[in-house]
């Protein structure tokens, strides 16, 4: 039996997909106070009263992105085993399919944690597309780059959406979003998809479990889980 679904995840990804204008989360009074301490700058007055204090604000929440998008980004070299165990190829495709996966998880719980999460969420999309644009020029590619970075970021949105669908809908929903853009639609068996499915809702249920400022400060780890 798979683990169950994590919570805040679960309503993040119901946020994602129900109409707009039907709130499924709400924050208690001392959450808003919280959050309004945390995050000063919420408008452009106070940023132009306090610019010194807003740029170290700033590059703090840069800096934590960074971190939290850094944790995401290094799971291909730290999964080795599973791109071995499903035959993957050891390329940028592959990289790419395995960061979005966790930028994807990750942002699940950011989506629950309010201005500070969307904030954070922000942050780490740039550092994707700064991240990929230096990949691709390393690569030796110095032609069609914008369609390239325009055919990625459709990727980007497809593969989250079908994995926010998946967590939201089942089992069933999720390994055919898994099977599609991790294993690129190769040959598996029933057996190796159900261990793709345990590692991530242990993952989701990892993140969910996780303290606030852990997620927000990019302090964040994944579980070592094996397949």
């Amino acid at each position: 039996m798979l683990p169950r679904p994590a919570t805040r995840v679960c309503r993040a990804a119901a946020a994602t997909l129900a109409p707009r204008g039907v709130p499924l989360r709400q924050f208690g009074t001392s959450g808003v106070q919280s959050e309004r301490e945390s995050f000063p700058y919420q408008n452009a007055f106070s940023k132009l009263l306090h610019p010194i204090g807003y740029i170290k604000w700033k590059m703090n929440r840069i800096d934590s992105a960074r971190h939290g998008y850094e944790a995401c980004s290094g799971q291909f070299d730290k999964r080795a085993y599973m791109v071995k165990a499903f035959n993957l190829p050891d390329n940028f495709q592959t990289w790419f399919a395995m960061t979005v996966l966790h930028v994807w998880m990750y942002n699940a719980r950011l989506r629950a944690e309010g201005l500070e999460g969307k904030e954070m969420k922000q942050e780490m999309f740039d550092h994707i597309w700064l991240d990929v644009e230096i990949k691709i020029h390393k690569a030796g590619v110095k032609t069609q780059i914008s369609k390239i970075m325009s055919n990625l970021v459709s990727a980007y949105y497809g593969q989250t959406l079908a994995y926010d669908e998946g967590l939201y809908y089942g089992d069933a929903i999720l390994a055919g979003a898994l099977w599609r853009n991790l294993i690129a639609s190769q040959d598996v068996d029933a057996a190796q998809m159900e261990a793709l499915l345990t590692y991530v809702r242990k993952q989701l249920q990892r993140i969910d479990a996780a303290d606030r400022a852990e997620i927000l400060e990019g302090r964040f780890s994944f579980d070592e889980v094996p397949l």
